[in-house]
């Protein structure tokens, strides 16, 4: 602008010089003012521009604040984060990469449309948080499109673009990252966007998710793995009234470790925690994906088994009571369960009256001997143990 009101003044100036020149001289002197106040209105409005961009940038980090401060979930913290920076940078590939397993793994979030990105071909699977470069060094990292870097990053050095990477800091604790890829130049001010976007992310990001951590950790027995007696009845309840809309059964089975008592008092708490653990692992693997497997209390376990008549539940309840029964603990010898089960809607269609007619099922495998299944059919179709 300084340069254009120069060269206006110069104009005059000449034009001041040539008052007894010729025409031309004078349309030249003309042109040369005209140009100047041309200039000086293209850098005023360069200028304007910069300042509703400034403007706009500060007005969406105040926004993000916002928007944050209210937010339920780290789910809903990450998409937020994704979303202003594709707002800083339209066109760009964005995406967060959380910190899972101890650093062993990332788990990435990546914006709706990053498939129409530079960021398409990013890949996280073996990889942990040393790759990332951003994470390792505890800082920015940004690479432009045809740098050479002497050690390129793990997670987008590979990828074609003007790359940002900003840590998620909490504390002294490094959660993840904000990754953006962009086909054009990334500039300074945008930079200082995406770090400033990142800075008011992280602590919340990193609250929501020990929050969660805490609340899975309310919800899971930490001994054999599986949900709680309290996850327990809200699945149960949740299972019976889908069981009712859907008109389709549901098989509840109850089974408790036999003599548990004993494999304390003998072999001492650990062996009783180890076949207790071992049981969990057995259900866990032996169930549908659909079904439902939680430690009930004490040596006690329960099964939810939806679309699954009593026959279907009893057929199942023996598959496993053999396979405990051919379980075998160092020091402890075999270890043997009892079972009972019962049935929406033959038996009941209240969640607590299903769970009362299984234990007394149970009851009744116990009375007979125990390592047996036993069902709450008033006809008394259970089962024995086979082979």
């Amino acid at each position: 602008m300084v340069a254009a009101l120069l060269l206006c003044g110069d104009a005059f100036a000449a034009g001041f010089d040539a008052r007894h020149g010729t025409p031309t001289a004078w349309l030249a002197v003309g042109l040369v003012a005209v140009l100047g106040v041309l200039s000086v209105g293209i850098a005023v409005a360069a200028a304007r521009g910069l300042l509703r961009r400034e403007r706009a940038l500060d007005d969406a980090g105040r926004e993000l604040d916002e928007l944050l401060q209210s937010s339920s979930s780290a789910e809903e913290s990450q998409r937020l984060l994704i979303d202003n920076a594709e707002r800083i940078l339209p066109g760009a590939g964005c995406g967060v990469l959380l910190v899972a397993d101890g650093g062993e793994r990332l788990a990435p979030k990546l914006g709706e449309a990053v498939d129409q990105t530079p960021l398409h071909g990013i890949r996280t699977d073996g990889l942990g948080a040393r790759s990332c470069l951003a994470m390792r060094l505890g800082r920015s990292h940004e690479r432009g499109k045809d740098s050479s870097p002497l050690a390129p990053c793990g997670v987008c050095g590979a990828i074609d673009a003007d790359m940002a990477c900003e840590p998620l800091v909490s504390g002294s604790e490094i959660i993840g990252t904000l990754l953006v890829a962009h086909a054009g130049r990334i500039s300074d001010r945008e930079h200082a966007a995406l770090r400033d976007s990142a800075r008011r992310a992280a602590p919340i990001l990193s609250t929501q998710r020990e929050l969660a951590r805490s609340e899975e950790r309310s919800v899971f027995d930490a001994l054999t793995g599986l949900p709680n007696r309290r996850a327990a009845e809200e699945t149960l309840r949740r299972m019976v009234a889908q069981a009712g809309r859907s008109l389709s059964p549901l098989g509840v089975v109850l089974l408790d470790l036999d003599r548990f008592r004993v494999i304390n008092d003998l072999h001492g708490h650990s062996h009783g925690d180890k076949a207790l653990a071992a049981v969990g692992r057995l259900l866990s693997a032996t169930i549908r994906a659909s079904d439902f497997a939680a430690r009930f209390g004490g040596e006690e376990f329960l099964l939810l088994l939806p679309e699954t008549d009593r026959l279907g539940s009893i057929e199942l309840a023996e598959k496993i009571r053999k396979q405990i029964e051919r379980t075998e603990l160092v020091q402890t010898g075999p270890i043997t369960a009892s079972f009972g089960v019962a049935g929406l809607p033959e038996d009941a269609v209240d969640p607590d009256e299903l769970v009362r007619k299984a234990d007394r099922a149970l009851y009744m495998a116990k009375a007979q001997g125990r390592n047996r299944v036993e069902s709450a059919d008033p006809s008394g179709h259970g089962a024995g143990p086979l082979g």
